[in-house]
């Protein structure tokens, strides 16, 4: 078997394209970045998308050139120096490769810069220019992606992952490698087709884990297409991400074939009916603080730890993370046992850190990023419990084996409530971000957790209950208040279609 040379690299990046906090170079730098020799000591063994492009590369005895990994946490835009370094890393190092065979890169599908409105597909064309009209391109892009037509155009194989909580980070790299090298080998000439309709917040945001919801059944009708249609070789359903200010925006599917572009189209059509059909549809609802507040001080009857999604300000979702309100209707609450994470504010763990284990801090916490959505800054008393260096290896299901990183942060308890109080903005999603601090999140009564969908994976099993907060952060779903100017118009929600 000829030994094949690949190019692989990842650029990701979730963008909420009204937040004030815009992604920099130094923002991937110090997330998920890694050049080189650096990415298989970073993700080998992980359930990261590297992490099955690298045992894939080792099975099929591939010569993988990996120039570079840079992903950081959802914000405003990517900048136009972030987006033209990464990607010149990316081109430069495919244009000193000499020739490959194949290419496979692992995407958001959400990203928007200063410049480039569908910064992916700009990615593709560029891939695509050094390397001509012959060799496979394989993409992989989060469920969340708002895929536009461009990026059809230029790859061959698109694979999406097909879990909310994202589960399946591994499972859909894998998928798109191994037909990435059936292709190689001249056994598919695979090509892609797109549809989209005039709607975004469709497919229940992609939810799945419920086991219910359009997504759900949008999944188990794309299975059975593909079970039935041997040429389909790949169905992509993406619910998109609301909040990008992109031409693109909303669900879109994409259907990788092998000679069979009329009826890849009609399967494609066909699933965006069914989106559109169903795109009111939804599993989660959002309770006011109040409502919230009422439901944690509600005694346990079995132990186990309410859950409390801080759903509008989700940094997963490009939110601030440091919102208050619902932290401030806690500490006026007869609440008991509390486990807050997190709020980004790096001037408060400055102060606690400065003051030591033990000691008590005056704080003026949170609501320095954007006060108008979240809540202003909180003052507080309180005692600092612990100091972390803020580096979490996950343990759950989600992003196995992976770091994320607080930065310098520290737990500081007020009453029956401890706060994580960290340098980074940090959505949580793994239990091992509560117990570096000495949390136990099994035993705690309430867990709050700025988080949308990713920890269920880990919390769900052991919560008693889970509710999402409205706590008036950046991710609200009043899309009518956000200044949308390069969306096609007319579109669902925004006009009445």
């Amino acid at each position: 078997m000829k030994r094949f040379t690949v190019f692989a690299a990842s650029f990701m990046h979730e963008t909420h394209s009204f937040s004030p906090v815009k992604a920099d170079l130094e923002d991937f730098q110090a997330s998920d970045y890694h050049l080189g020799d650096d990415i298989p000591k970073a993700y080998s063994g992980t359930r990261h998308e590297f992490g099955a492009i690298l045992d894939v590369a080792r099975e099929y005895g591939w010569t993988l050139i990996h120039p570079i990994v840079a992903n950081t946490m959802p914000s405003g835009t990517v900048t136009l120096r972030a987006f033209e370094h990464v990607s010149t890393v990316m081109t430069d190092a495919l244009k000193t490769s000499g020739a490959v065979d194949g290419v496979i890169l692992a995407l958001h599908g959400a990203m928007a810069t200063e410049h480039v409105d569908d910064a992916e597909a700009e990615l593709v064309r560029r891939v695509r220019a050094i390397v001509g009209p012959d060799v496979p391109i394989a993409v992989t892009l989060d469920i969340h992606a708002n895929a536009g037509p461009d990026l059809a155009r230029q790859a061959n194989i698109v694979s999406t992952y097909r879990t909310t909580p994202h589960i399946d980070i591994y499972e859909t790299a894998d998928r798109a490698a191994r037909l990435l090298q059936r292709a190689m080998v001249g056994e598919i000439r695979p090509t892609l087709v797109y549809s989209q309709k005039p709607m975004f917040y469709g497919l229940d945001m992609g939810r799945t884990i419920t086991g219910r919801g359009p997504m759900v059944s949008a999944l188990e009708k794309a299975s059975t297409l593909m079970a039935a249609h041997e040429p389909i070789l790949d169905i992509s359903i993406n619910a998109g991400f609301d909040w990008s200010d992109k031409k693109n925006i909303g669900s879109s599917v994409l259907v990788t074939h092998d000679g069979v572009p009329s009826l890849a189209q009609t399967i494609a059509d066909d699933l965006m009916d069914f989106a559109w059909a169903t795109r009111a549809e939804k599993t989660v609802r959002l309770l006011s603080v109040d409502e919230a507040v009422e439901v944690a001080i509600t005694p346990s009857s079995d132990g186990r730890p309410l859950l409390i999604g801080d759903y509008t300000d989700c940094p997963g979702g490009g939110a601030a993370g440091d919102g208050t309100n619902l932290l401030r209707a806690l500490l006026s609450a007869p609440v008991r046992d509390v486990a807050y994470g997190s709020i980004a504010d790096p001037t408060a763990v400055e102060i606690a850190i400065a003051a030591g284990v033990g000691s008590v801090v005056q704080l003026e916490l949170g609501g320095k990023i954007d006060p108008k959505f979240g809540g202003g800054p909180v003052a507080l008393t309180g005692t600092v419990k612990a100091i972390s260096d803020g580096n979490v290896v996950r343990r759950g299901p989600y992003y196995t084996g992976t770091t994320i990183a607080y930065g310098p942060s520290c737990l500081v308890q007020v009453g029956e409530i401890k706060i994580i109080v960290a340098t980074n903005r940090v959505q949580i999603d793994d239990r091992e971000q509560f117990r570096i601090f000495g949390i136990q999140p099994e035993t705690t009564n309430v867990l709050v957790c700025k988080a949308v969908n990713h920890f269920r994976a880990d919390f769900e099993k052991i919560g008693r209950q889970l509710i999402y907060v409205e706590s008036g952060g950046i991710m609200s779903t009043n899309f009518a208040q956000f200044p949308f100017k390069n969306v096609r118009r007319p579109i669902w929600p925004l006009d009445d279609l």
